[in-house]
C-alpha cells in the first residue's frame, strides 16, 4: 500500500483513519499515505472515481459505483467485514416521524 495514492477520511474526533484488512483470523491495520483526506464519504468516493487513488469504504456506499463500472473492488479477499450500522435513539414513543423515515429508508438501503 506504501507505493499507492490512498485517500483516507478523517474521523468526527478529528483523526486520520487507517485502513484495516485482515489475513485469516489476523486483523491487520495500515497507516497508509496520500493525496487527499476527506470530511465524509462521498468525497472519497468521487475522487476515487476520477482516479484520485484508492479508497477503503463502507459496502453499502461502494456498491453503486461498482455496479456502474465507475469502480473497480480490489483486496476483495482481504476486506474486514464490520458488524453493520448502529443508530441509537430515545425510543418508539419519542420518535419522530422524520426519524422514522430516516430508519425505514437506511433498513431498504441495507
Amino acid at each position: 500500500m506504501r507505493r499507492h495514492a490512498c485517500l483516507r477520511i478523517r474521523r468526527s474526533n478529528g483523526a486520520i483513519g487507517h485502513w484495516f484488512f485482515v489475513d485469516g483470523t489476523e486483523r491487520i491495520e495500515v497507516a497508509v499515505s496520500g493525496p487527499l483526506i476527506a470530511h465524509d464519504y462521498t468525497t472519497l468516493l468521487g475522487a476515487a472515481i476520477q482516479g484520485v487513488g484508492l479508497a477503503q469504504a463502507p459496502g453499502p456506499l461502494i456498491r453503486p459505483p461498482i455496479a456502474d463500472g465507475k469502480l473497480e473492488s480490489v483486496l476483495d479477499d482481504l476486506a474486514v467485514m464490520t458488524p453493520g450500522v448502529f443508530l441509537y435513539h430515545p425510543g418508539k414513543r419519542q420518535m419522530l416521524p422524520k426519524l422514522r423515515a430516516f430508519i425505514d429508508h437506511i433498513k431498504s438501503a441495507a
